[in-house]
């Protein structure tokens, strides 16, 4: 070697160590894959709160004839998927050392994320209305305790389709956050 010679020497004892604490957080992973789960929860909150989905793509809005009944109902029909909330504060994590579950235990979670049909069975029901003095039965249903005149009637099978809006998802956004908790966790 000609020119010039540099000669130095490590300290083994404390870089031994340093790479020791890090072999000894990638043990207990559980806190990064929290605060992941965290991130994720956050997001779906947000989701609900934009009516879009994790991609940013806004939720289908909802059928007139859907705005009719949750009005007559009392529910508000501004919010897609918050007419009682139930589904939007449902969403949970799990974190273990190997993974982060982000999810909610709604039974009608999966038909809104996805989308899809909801078969309805043909049924009998009773109808209930008014039937004036000269038997003229009026065209508008009444609640039974105000009814006059009952009347049995079959309904035909029919199939509710449910555009998919989902909320639970992994964003641009919150990818690039998940590698700046994994760079926060291994630096600490």
């Amino acid at each position: 070697m000609s020119g010039i010679s540099i000669e130095f020497e490590l300290d083994n004892a404390d870089a031994t160590a340093r790479l020791q604490a890090l072999l000894n957080r990638m043990d207990n992973r559980g806190p990064l894959f929290a605060r992941i789960g965290d991130r994720l929860v956050k997001s779906a909150s947000d989701n609900f709160r934009a009516q879009s989905g994790p991609d940013g793509t806004p939720w289908q809005p909802l059928r007139p004839a859907t705005i009719k009944v949750r009005n007559a109902r009392g529910l508000t029909p501004i919010h897609i998927l918050r007419a009682r909330g139930n589904l939007a504060g449902s969403i949970n994590r799990q974190a273990t050392d190997d993974e982060v579950r982000v999810g909610t235990p709604v039974e009608y979670a999966a038909i809104h994320q996805l989308g899809g049909a909801i078969q309805r069975a043909a049924r009998s029901a009773k109808i209930y209305r008014l039937k004036d003095a000269n038997g003229t039965v009026g065209r508008r249903f009444v609640k039974k305790k105000k009814a006059n005149l009952e009347t049995e009637v079959e309904i035909p099978a029919y199939a509710i389709n449910i555009p998919a809006r989902p909320f639970i998802g992994v964003s641009a956004t919150d990818e690039i956050g998940i590698f700046e908790d994994a760079e926060d966790w291994l630096s600490l």
